[in-house]
């Protein structure tokens, strides 16, 4: 007769891993004119717009960006049926940014974009930079289009916990007396990191030995 002997069961603990890279694209656009900027040193008009791209990571992950490839194109918007000349010498300011949803200055230094955010594993500060992309350009009569690219193959930067990528486009010192059309487009190159600490558990795992 054989008897049957349960030698091992067990279930194992281990460190979750990295998922990913993943490779998204990402498109948006806005026509800006705004009110006439007012702020000292600043002349005609200004507006912002802003979109946020939010990550899906699983639980006990987070969103690490990798890589931002990608351009911004602009031009002085003329619409059929509109006589409106623009003038010249007219020129209007552009500006794309790629942030996280941290406040943009740490004070740690003047007209900086950076964040003093307690390290993970250590909870000790750490400087880790909110901005990853911040790009400008200009459109004008004699150039009323013109294309930025951007090439960042070495981003590595941590998003929040809220997982939001901030994408926002500014046009300024806009004296053409048009809507400027600004749109970026990027591809972004991301992966899930393990908060620290996180584990994963394997399934269950049984050894049975015969015996005779």
């Amino acid at each position: 007769m054989k008897r049957f002997g349960l030698f091992a069961m067990m279930a194992v603990g281990c460190y979750a891993q990295t998922l990913g890279p993943y490779t998204a694209a990402v498109n948006t656009a806005a026509d800006l004119y705004g009110p006439v900027d007012t702020r000292p040193g600043c002349w005609g008009n200004a507006q912002v717009a802003s979109w946020t791209t939010r990550f899906a990571p699983p639980a006990g992950y987070r969103v690490k960006i990798l890589e931002i490839h990608g351009d911004l194109i602009s031009w002085i918007e003329t619409l059929p049926g509109d006589t409106t000349v623009v003038t010249a010498q007219s020129t209007a300011g552009v500006l794309l940014s790629l942030q996280t949803s941290d406040p943009v200055n740490s004070g740690r230094c003047d007209v900086c974009a950076d964040v003093v955010r307690a390290a993970p594993s250590t909870q000790a500060p750490a400087v880790q930079s909110t901005t990853m992309l911040y790009i400008q350009d200009s459109v004008a009569q004699l150039m009323p289009k013109s294309r930025a690219s951007y090439d960042r193959p070495a981003v590595n930067a941590l998003l929040n916990a809220d997982n939001q990528l901030i994408v926002t486009v500014a046009s300024w010192l806009n004296t053409t007396g048009k809507l400027i059309h600004i749109e970026p487009t990027f591809i972004v190159t991301y992966e899930f990191e393990p908060v620290s600490g996180s584990t994963t558990v394997a399934p269950m795992v049984a050894v049975v030995r015969s015996v005779k």
